[in-house]
Protein backbone atom coordinates (compact mmCIF):
# COMPACT_ATOMS: atom_id res chain seq x y z
CA UNK A 1 0.00 0.00 0.00
CA UNK A 2 0.95 2.96 -1.05
CA UNK A 3 0.99 6.87 1.46
CA UNK A 4 -1.74 8.39 -0.55
CA UNK A 5 -1.19 12.05 -0.27
CA UNK A 6 -3.52 14.42 1.30
CA UNK A 7 -3.72 16.77 -1.89
CA UNK A 8 -5.59 15.54 -5.68
CA UNK A 9 -2.52 16.49 -7.13
CA UNK A 10 -0.50 13.88 -4.78
CA UNK A 11 -2.73 11.50 -5.76
CA UNK A 12 -3.02 12.41 -9.20
CA UNK A 13 0.67 12.00 -9.82
CA UNK A 14 0.85 8.67 -7.42
CA UNK A 15 -1.56 7.18 -9.84
CA UNK A 16 0.74 8.85 -12.93
CA UNK A 17 4.12 6.75 -11.30
CA UNK A 18 2.00 3.34 -10.97
CA UNK A 19 0.80 3.65 -14.52
CA UNK A 20 3.88 4.69 -16.02
CA UNK A 21 5.58 1.49 -14.31
CA UNK A 22 2.94 -0.73 -15.15
CA UNK A 23 3.35 0.20 -18.58
CA UNK A 24 6.91 -0.11 -18.68
CA UNK A 25 6.77 -3.38 -16.90
CA UNK A 26 4.64 -4.52 -19.08
CA UNK A 27 7.41 -3.80 -22.01
CA UNK A 28 9.55 -6.21 -20.40
CA UNK A 29 8.88 -8.93 -23.53
CA UNK A 30 11.98 -11.50 -23.31
CA UNK A 31 12.15 -13.94 -20.10
CA UNK A 32 16.30 -12.46 -19.61
CA UNK A 33 14.53 -8.88 -19.18
CA UNK A 34 11.87 -10.00 -16.73
CA UNK A 35 14.44 -12.10 -15.17
CA UNK A 36 17.00 -8.92 -14.87
CA UNK A 37 14.39 -6.89 -13.75
CA UNK A 38 13.06 -9.84 -11.04
CA UNK A 39 16.29 -10.34 -9.31
CA UNK A 40 16.98 -6.57 -8.44
CA UNK A 41 13.02 -6.09 -7.88
CA UNK A 42 13.41 -5.45 -3.99
CA UNK A 43 16.54 -3.46 -4.44
CA UNK A 44 15.05 -0.62 -5.92
CA UNK A 45 14.01 2.43 -3.28
CA UNK A 46 11.25 3.34 -4.81
CA UNK A 47 8.82 3.51 -8.18
CA UNK A 48 11.09 6.10 -9.84
CA UNK A 49 13.88 4.05 -9.38
CA UNK A 50 12.10 1.30 -11.13
CA UNK A 51 10.56 3.65 -13.75
CA UNK A 52 14.24 5.15 -13.92
CA UNK A 53 15.62 1.46 -14.58
CA UNK A 54 13.19 0.43 -16.85
CA UNK A 55 13.40 3.80 -19.08
CA UNK A 56 16.92 2.49 -19.90
CA UNK A 57 16.73 1.40 -24.15
CA UNK A 58 18.06 -2.15 -23.87
CA UNK A 59 18.93 -4.97 -21.95
CA UNK A 60 22.68 -4.15 -21.79
CA UNK A 61 22.04 -0.45 -21.05
CA UNK A 62 19.83 -2.19 -18.27
CA UNK A 63 22.74 -4.14 -16.78
CA UNK A 64 24.97 -0.31 -17.08
CA UNK A 65 22.39 1.14 -14.98
CA UNK A 66 22.91 -1.49 -12.50
CA UNK A 67 26.54 -1.57 -12.23
CA UNK A 68 26.32 2.77 -12.03
CA UNK A 69 23.72 2.38 -9.16
CA UNK A 70 25.69 -0.38 -7.76
CA UNK A 71 22.32 -2.49 -6.72
CA UNK A 72 24.48 -5.74 -6.20
CA UNK A 73 25.96 -3.70 -2.95
CA UNK A 74 22.87 -2.00 -1.53
CA UNK A 75 21.10 -6.13 -1.79
CA UNK A 76 24.14 -6.66 0.62
CA UNK A 77 23.72 -3.28 2.93
CA UNK A 78 19.83 -4.29 3.00
CA UNK A 79 20.90 -7.85 4.23
CA UNK A 80 23.73 -7.13 6.44
CA UNK A 81 21.47 -3.87 8.26
CA UNK A 82 18.40 -6.14 8.60
CA UNK A 83 20.68 -9.32 10.24
CA UNK A 84 19.63 -8.51 13.59
CA UNK A 85 16.05 -9.34 12.46
CA UNK A 86 16.61 -12.28 11.17
CA UNK A 87 18.25 -14.11 13.84
CA UNK A 88 15.21 -12.55 16.29
CA UNK A 89 12.82 -14.38 13.85
CA UNK A 90 11.34 -10.95 12.91
CA UNK A 91 10.29 -9.66 10.31
CA UNK A 92 9.69 -5.65 9.11
CA UNK A 93 8.32 -3.30 6.16
CA UNK A 94 10.74 -3.55 3.33
CA UNK A 95 12.07 -6.97 4.12
CA UNK A 96 13.05 -9.18 0.64
CA UNK A 97 11.31 -11.95 0.66
CA UNK A 98 14.34 -14.03 0.66
CA UNK A 99 15.29 -12.73 3.90
CA UNK A 100 11.89 -13.23 5.37
CA UNK A 101 12.41 -17.14 4.13
CA UNK A 102 15.56 -17.04 6.64
CA UNK A 103 13.59 -15.61 9.23
CA UNK A 104 10.30 -17.30 9.37
CA UNK A 105 11.40 -20.52 6.90
CA UNK A 106 9.51 -21.63 3.68
CA UNK A 107 5.84 -20.15 3.73
CA UNK A 108 2.90 -23.10 3.78
CA UNK A 109 1.33 -21.81 1.19
CA UNK A 110 2.33 -18.51 -1.39
CA UNK A 111 -0.41 -16.57 -3.61
CA UNK A 112 0.59 -14.57 -6.67
CA UNK A 113 -1.37 -11.35 -8.32
CA UNK A 114 -0.18 -10.55 -11.58
CA UNK A 115 3.17 -11.99 -13.26
CA UNK A 116 5.15 -14.12 -10.81
CA UNK A 117 8.01 -12.55 -11.84
CA UNK A 118 6.83 -9.34 -10.59
CA UNK A 119 6.79 -10.45 -6.96
CA UNK A 120 3.40 -9.00 -5.58
CA UNK A 121 2.55 -11.97 -3.01
CA UNK A 122 0.97 -13.40 -0.17
CA UNK A 123 2.54 -15.73 1.63
CA UNK A 124 0.83 -17.88 4.79
CA UNK A 125 2.11 -19.24 7.71
CA UNK A 126 0.41 -21.36 10.32
CA UNK A 127 1.49 -22.60 13.78
CA UNK A 128 0.29 -23.85 17.05
CA UNK A 129 1.15 -21.49 19.75
CA UNK A 130 0.58 -21.44 23.79
CA UNK A 131 -1.75 -19.44 25.15
CA UNK A 132 -3.40 -20.09 28.97
CA UNK A 133 -6.23 -21.36 27.03
CA UNK A 134 -4.35 -24.34 25.66
CA UNK A 135 -2.80 -24.39 22.10
CA UNK A 136 -4.58 -22.57 19.26
CA UNK A 137 -3.62 -22.40 15.02
CA UNK A 138 -2.10 -18.91 14.47
CA UNK A 139 -2.06 -18.08 10.83
CA UNK A 140 0.19 -15.16 9.74
CA UNK A 141 -0.24 -13.34 6.17
CA UNK A 142 3.16 -11.55 4.83
CA UNK A 143 2.10 -9.53 1.44
CA UNK A 144 4.79 -8.33 -0.85
CA UNK A 145 5.07 -5.68 -3.65
CA UNK A 146 8.02 -6.33 -5.67
CA UNK A 147 9.17 -8.36 -3.56
CA UNK A 148 9.46 -6.54 -0.15
CA UNK A 149 7.23 -6.49 2.55
CA UNK A 150 4.42 -3.82 2.74
CA UNK A 151 2.43 -5.38 5.27
CA UNK A 152 1.33 -8.50 7.32
CA UNK A 153 -1.48 -9.81 9.54
CA UNK A 154 -2.26 -12.26 12.51
CA UNK A 155 -5.39 -14.56 12.47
Amino acid sequence: PQKSSASPRGQTTNVTTRSRLRQLEGGLRTKKELEQYSRFLSSFKDEEERIDFLEQPDFESRARWLNQNNLVGRTRQVQDSMKDLVEAQDIAIGMPSQLVKKSWGEPEQVEVSGQPLLKNERWRYSKYISTPEGYKLEKKYVYFEGGKVVGWEVE
